[in-house]
């Protein structure tokens, strides 16, 4: 997790699993805890992502975490020699969370 400046209270997080864990419950784990301790320990107001169009997997990690898809930032991704276009997920402090 990256945090910004204390003013603006934001976290970014970003993941990334060995293919031989995937589908097994981890990367919901780990956005979840991320997400908590954000709110917990570091008192963020809001806590963001971002997840390739493409990648059908971690969207659901996202989703399921209590993220929102708030927008889409267009071919901001190099993926193997090409651009891709990005959802721009967050949840906020007062959102429901299910930890």
């Amino acid at each position: 997790m990256n945090l910004s400046l204390n003013k603006f209270k934001l976290g970014k997080i970003y993941y990334k699993l060995l293919p031989q864990k995937w589908g097994r419950g981890y990367a919901t784990e780990l956005v979840k805890t991320l997400i908590k301790s954000g709110f917990e320990n570091f008192k963020l107001h809001k806590i963001e992502a971002g997840v390739s169009t493409e990648n059908i997997a971690s969207i659901r990690v996202l989703e399921k975490s209590g993220m929102t898809r708030e927008g889409l930032r267009r071919k901001v991704l190099p993926i193997r020699g090409e651009w891709k276009d990005n959802y721009h997920y967050a949840i906020v402090e007062d959102d429901p969370m299910d930890y």
